[in-house]
Order: structure tokens, then sequence, then C-alpha cells
């Protein structure tokens, strides 16, 4: 499998939870489904659909910041307007792996060429942030070993015990979506678990592994795609 790496960054992101209303809150980190649509916006696909898969590592330690903001449509009208706090990710900086066998290419051209179709912008259109190619490598190592350590974040149903170290700051979060099946239809959902200053996780892996997750050697690390 060849699989394209490029990082992303910006001031502030917001990556928005679907199951809050009043108040905005945010994935601590960019979910699967925004780094593939990342990937659309690049290649001009407006409802981008794929079998690919992507990993993410994170860069920066997780911050957010909660601040108001007025959300004004196109037509604000008489009515009054009520300040809506908004949670934002302070200095997100991600690593994306992307693999697969659909747009892979296309996706290497874009990014060799340092252009995109549409803007680019982590999670909502006032986050804008420019990829940056990283490298391209292939993966045809499958995983043998049930210790794995990896700088990705993991999905917790992979998991069979966490190796805990020192100095590290463990957390979970649930409620992702899995599948983008177009048209803003999405199935599954899946949980992860992440370190807070990005470092490495080290855990045994459970002997039979879902179709949808794979374990993969890049470089010499060990990536989880999603």
């Amino acid at each position: 499998m060849k699989i394209v790496i490029f990082d992303v960054k910006g001031k502030i992101a917001h990556f928005r939870r679907p199951d809050t209303t009043a108040t905005h809150l945010t994935y601590p980190f960019i979910t699967p489904t925004a780094a593939k649509g990342l990937v659309g916006s690049i290649l001009g696909i407006t409802d981008f659909i794929t079998s690919d898969k992507v990993a993410i590592q994170l860069l920066h330690p997780v911050s957010t910041s909660a601040q108001q903001l007025s959300m004004l449509g196109k037509d604000a009208g008489n009515a009054f307007n009520r300040p809506t706090t908004i949670e934002l990710l302070v200095n997100p900086a991600y690593r994306i792996y992307y693999g697969g066998h659909e747009y892979v290419d296309d996706l290497i051209d874009r990014l060799k060429s340092g252009h995109s179709v549409y803007h680019t912008y982590l999670g909502v259109a006032y986050a804008l942030t420019k990829p940056e190619l990283v490298d391209i490598c292939h993966s045809n190592e499958d995983m043998i070993e049930t210790i794995v350590q990896t700088p990705t974040v993991i999905p917790t149903n992979i998991i069979d015990e966490l190796l805990l170290e020192e100095n590290r700051y463990y957390q979970r979060a649930g409620g992702f979506m899995l599948e983008y099946k177009g048209k803003r239809i999405f199935e599954k959902s899946i949980s992860f678990l992440y370190e807070r200053d990005g470092n490495s996780i080290t855990f045994q892996r459970k002997k039979d592994i879902e179709g949808e997750i794979l374990l993969t050697k890049v470089k010499g690390d060990v990536i989880c795609l999603v």
C-alpha cells in the first residue's frame, strides 16, 4: 500500500461534536472523516467518498479555549442574535498518514505542486491551513507483534491492555464518525485513546482486529489506519 504523509497546522481549529447544541464543543483532534474531507478539498471533490484510510498523529499538545462568537448567517433579519459559546483547539498540528488505492497518487501530485482546488481548513472556514508534504512511502509489512508502540491515536476496541508509562497523560475521546456514505450520511462510530502531549502509546493489541482498522509499519513506526 502506498502512503502519503503530510502535516497540517494552524492557530485554531474546531471539529464540532454533533451531540452538542447550545454550546459548540470540539473533538480533541482532527477526526478521520475531517481528514478525508480535507483531502477531498485538495482534490476538488465536493462529496468525497473513499475506502482509503487515514492515521492521525498529534504534533502539538491538545489545548482548548472557550470563546463566545456571534454566529451570523447571510441574513441576520430582525431577530436578536445571542452569542454562542464555542470551544476552540489552540495551536493544533497534526501529521496525517493517508493510504489506499483510490486517491493517493492524485493527492501526491497536488501536495507536490502546493495547490488545492478548494480552501483547506481545520474544521471551520475561519481556521485555514496549508497542507505540507512530508514523505511518500510504501507499507507491505503485516503486524505480527502483539506489543505495539505507535505515535498515532488508537481505536479503543483494538486494545487488549494498555501498558502505562511515566509522564504520559492518557485520554479517551468517543463518538467519532467512522464511515462517510455521502450526502452528509455517516455510519458507525469509534472511540480513540490518545496521549495529551502527542507522545507515543504502548499497548497489547487484540488478536482479532476489525476490517475497518489496519495496523501497519511505515518507516519503522507502527501506525493505525482507519
